[in-house]
């Protein structure tokens, strides 16, 4: 065979398999999607390269997206630009806008955030309101008078107290001294001159009823004013007192009546505080001063906040939000046939190139073979 002829077989032959061998690995990048299998076991490299360590893949990806490009100095940088500062008052202004012309309502949130959940605050509310009554209700219930009172209203009530016999005292002999109480004294003597027999009839042939009336007026005054006998009042009312302050509330109220005491007070505290009403208020008519003044300067305290409390804390939040097994998620997710087809799309330029370099270097060899054939 002609030198020449042989060494261009052999460059040919060298350049199919270069070409072709090049070829067949980037194939293998991605085929077979699955692991073939003969007679029960796994065919040598399959699944492709790509499918068999895409769970690896996507793993080391995230880790590297997260940790050295998508990172909390990013975000927070990010965050902190002119671009961002105006793009998040521009957000806070429309939302302030649609709340005030469309006079939207706490409940138009909370029904926004979950179906129902106005609702379910109403109710959690007023059984909220109604066990804490309850509850504070019963606790008092065992006490006495004496620990439930705060310490100033007793000490003012013990005042009043030590001063309530000097107190009685006067608005008796006020009574006493007044022509309604000498005319109640005049009856009660006539029902008695009438009722206890001759010997007391016959007072009145002694003394006018008039008379014997003055003379129980001025004796009930002298009575009344004697030191003593207030003294014996301020003891009487004094024990009285003491003994009342020591008493529970069992003692003077029953089970039934304080049921119904309890049940009055969650009426009467539901109606005053009606969450429903405030849920259903715009918020606007809340404090419209108050709103005002957001609009003017609040907002953007409300802007600086989030953004400092957003930098601060953006590492939790990446953390919270696992960037890393999202990405590793969406990777792995994503149909192993798209895939194929996007990164031959972006690299096929590339990928020609490797063939064609295959072949180059497949024909180098192959005439190099042919040399040392002839020669050797």
């Amino acid at each position: 065979m002609n030198p020449i002829i042989q060494i261009m077989m052999m460059a040919l032959i060298g350049a199919l398999i270069g070409g072709l061998t090049n070829t067949i690995a980037i194939k293998m990048l991605f085929r077979p999607y699955e692991a073939k299998y003969l007679f029960g076991k796994r065919l040598p490299f399959t699944p492709g390269v790509i499918p068999l360590r895409r769970d690896e893949a996507s793993t080391k990806l995230g880790e590297i997206i997260t940790g050295h490009l998508l990172t909390p100095e990013v975000f927070e940088e990010k965050l902190k630009s002119p671009e961002t500062d105006k793009l998040i008052m521009h957000f806070i202004d429309r939302q302030i806008e649609t709340i005030e012309t469309e006079r939207l309502t706490p409940d138009y949130f909370l029904e926004r955030l979950s179906p129902g959940l106005t609702e379910k605050i109403v109710t959690s509310f007023n059984e909220e309101i109604r066990a804490k009554v309850s509850e504070e209700g019963r606790k008092l219930y065992v006490r006495t008078i004496n620990d439930i009172m705060p310490e100033d209203a007793l000490h003012a009530i013990d005042n009043k107290v030590s001063h309530l016999a000097y107190d009685i005292n006067d608005k008796l002999v006020q009574y006493i001294s007044s022509d309604k109480g000498f005319h109640d004294i005049y009856t009660m003597v006539d029902e008695f001159t009438e009722k206890r027999g001759r010997l007391a009839r016959s007072l009145k042939y002694v003394m006018t009823k008039e008379s014997m009336t003055e003379r129980v007026q001025t004796e009930l005054l002298k009575l009344i004013q004697q030191e003593k006998m207030i003294n014996i009042e301020t003891r009487v009312i004094e024990d009285e007192y003491n003994k009342l302050k020591q008493s529970g509330l069992s003692e003077l109220v029953t089970n039934s009546d304080l049921d119904n005491i309890l049940n009055s007070i969650i009426e009467v505290m539901q109606q005053k505080i009606d969450i429903r009403k405030i849920l259903n208020t715009p918020i606007t008519d809340f404090n419209k001063d108050l709103f005002i003044r957001f609009k003017e300067k609040g907002k953007y305290k409300l802007k600086d906040n989030f953004i400092e409390y957003s930098g601060k804390n953006m590492s939790k939040i990446m953390n919270k939000l696992q960037l890393a097994e999202v990405i590793k998620k969406q990777i792995d997710s994503f149909e192993l046939a798209k895939l194929e087809s996007l990164v031959m799309d972006v690299a096929n330029k590339e990928f020609k190139m490797i063939m064609l370099l295959g072949y180059v270097l497949g024909g180098i060899v192959g005439i190099a073979q042919g040399i040392l054939v002839l020669f050797f």
